[in-house]
């Protein structure tokens, strides 16, 4: 056991194998651009790997006391290690060896006798990839101002903390902290100051409350704290109590100068109020608005009678029981533009919702209670017959059949006959397979359900491409790219919102993009709003885009005179130019 201590701010590499003379012949290989530490056994390697913390480990399967592929399963097992990317030595000949290596976790293989320049190469490619995943993943679960927490990771900390809190009888507290009056910060003394003003409050909030507690910037000036383990409601009131004295602290400015800010706090508590973590996020906004209009400055707890949205909920889903019967929803269609082209070569479906009592209803309210309430079965089998219908002959002014991108629901996969009703709305409209697409998100694959496993295959195996929506804001994304055949990515909008502020964004957008590109992966970017990201998601070669920059969603006869059909040339030249703006 040794190692190479001359090149501290190197990534280093922890060599494994019982051949000093191999050791030796890789130190020299790797020697100048890392940090190289070695290990003769697997016992010591094990010690080496949790106290150096490795970038990568480099090892021969053949060691004198442990099996190599043993080590490899144990260091993918281990919390320290299991990240840590694995490439093994083996002959050239041992292809069962490097199947089984790849079913444990290993990243990759050398054979003997060892190439220099395949060393390094593949070395490089396994630590970029990790640096690229290490660049998302932070993006994804934390915010890159404050460093707190972002909504994604507390909201899944809250998840957690309820469950475990049950089973010992205890309450999960939630607490939502909004800063009055922040925007004339904003407004007056400008975003640098509002962003170290934001950048203080974040470490007194950190320092105020519990270090089993989580606390996240979920908006602008909007902080969400997880407070597990509370033995009574008394213990959350203490804790509102002393943020509101440390945060009514002023906070200095750089350059001179200082700013007084209060807070309004709202609370609410498992299984007091709900039991699910969404209600109890929407319970505490709603305690926040009272805590507001009771003049700032002060904590409410959630109480029954705040909650107008409950009564909101109950008409929705009264409505939502009879609109399919009423006719009331409907499909419009989201271009997508091939930006090798510059073309539209297909379109995502939308559901809408227009009642008569109520009014337009957004997806963002209906579409849960749908879910929740089972009825999403036979709405999600209106837009796929809707869709395929509308889309069965359409083509783009190139002559080519436009391809059509549909939302699945968890509910509807889970379904045993999903696919037999799948097939039949094909089989009715002459729909062939290849030319939908159909877009999951993470919260199905959450569940890890056997028969949704099987499910997705078999609509893969049909040969209907599928595609990870929303990429980037769940917290296990990554991984599921490589279980599940995926053939598309869609970027979310929050990636593309900030590509052209700053070189963080742009690397960001960049890594995600090559990534799925080393994946054989199409990308689809999504939320296209200024000329200025569309030039920039096509130099990073993102092969297509939707936004509100190239179009809105059309019902289907404005998007066949978006097409230039021949059935609609009514349409004037006009709305034409206004939805098309691709050039």
């Amino acid at each position: 056991m040794n190692a190479n201590h001359t090149a501290p701010d190197k990534d280093t590499v922890l060599i494994v194998d019982s051949s000093p003379n191999s050791i030796r012949i890789l130190n020299a290989i790797l020697g100048e651009e890392y940090r190289v530490i070695f290990s003769t056994t697997g016992a010591t390697a094990k010690v080496l790997a949790k106290s150096e913390s490795p970038k990568l480990i480099l090892m021969d399967i053949e060691l004198p006391d442990i099996d190599g592929f043993k080590l490899c399963q144990y260091f993918k097992t281990e919390p320290e290690t299991k990240d840590v990317p694995v490439i093994l030595i083996t002959e050239h000949s041992e292809d069962e060896g490097r199947e089984m290596g790849l079913r444990i976790g290993c990243a990759d293989y050398i054979s003997k006798p060892v190439s220099p320049a395949e060393v390094k190469l593949r070395i490089y490619n396994q630590l970029r990839i990790r640096r690229n995943e290490e660049l998302i993943m932070q993006r994804a679960l934390y915010d890159s101002l404050t460093g707190l927490a972002n909504r994604n990771l507390t909201l899944d900390r809250l998840r957690y903390a309820i469950a475990h809190d049950l089973r010992r009888g205890l309450m999960t507290g939630v607490m939502l902290v909004d800063l009055d009056n922040f925007k004339i910060i904003n407004d007056t003394l400008s975003h640098d100051v509002g962003d170290q003003v934001l950048i203080e409050l974040s470490r007194r909030i950190v320092k105020t409350v519990r270090e089993i507690d989580t606390v996240g910037r979920v908006s602008g000036d909007e902080f969400l704290i997880v407070l597990p383990g509370l033995h009574q409601t008394e213990n959350a009131c203490q804790i509102a109590s002393k943020l509101r004295k440390a945060i009514n602290k002023p906070v200095e400015i750089a350059g001179g100068g200082e700013v007084h800010l209060t807070v309004s706090i709202g609370i609410s508590l498992c299984p007091l109020d709900s039991d699910d973590f969404k209600r109890l996020f929407g319970n505490a906004d709603v305690a926040k608005h009272q805590a507001k209009e009771g003049g700032k400055d002060s904590y409410r707890l959630f109480t029954s009678e705040m909650n107008d949205n409950a009564h909101r909920r109950l008409r929705l889903e009264y409505h939502l029981v009879w609109a399919l019967s009423r006719g009331e929803f409907s499909v419009v269609y989201q271009p997508l533009y091939d930006l090798k082209t510059n073309r539209i070569s297909g379109a995502e479906a939308l559901l809408r919702w227009t009642n008569e009592e109520l009014g337009i209803v957004s997806p963002a309210e209906f579409i849960p209670i749908a879910e929740q309430s089972n009825l999403i079965y036979e709405i999600g089998k209106f837009a796929l017959d809707t869709a395929m219908g509308d889309f069965a002959k359409l083509q783009n002014c190139g002559g080519d059949l436009l391809h059509l991108a549909v939302n699945i629901s968890p509910q509807q996969v889970r379904q045993p006959h999903f696919i037999e009703d799948f097939m039949k709305i094909m089989d009715k409209h002459s729909f062939e397979p290849e030319r939908l697409e159909l877009e999951v998100t993470e919260g199905l694959l959450l569940s890890n359900q056997p028969n949704v496993r099987e499910m997705l295959n078999r609509l893969h195996d049909l040969g209907t491409a599928l595609s990870m929506d929303d990429f980037g804001t769940g917290y296990s994304s990554l991984s599921y790219l490589l279980q599940f055949p995926f053939d598309a990515l869609k970027i979310d909008r929050e990636f593309v919102d900030g590509i052209t502020d700053v070189e963080l964004n742009e690397a960001l957008a960049t890594a995600v993009i090559s990534m799925a590109q080393g994946l054989k992966m199409k990308t689809v970017a999504e939320g296209v709003e200024t000329e200025e990201q569309l030039e920039m998601l096509k130099s990073k070669g993102c092969d297509l885009a939707q936004g509100f920059y190239l179009s809105r969603p059309l019902d289907i006869k404005s998007l066949k005179a978006l097409l230039g059909d021949s059935e609609n040339e009514s349409t004037t030249s006009e709305e034409n130019a206004k939805n098309a703006r691709v050039t």
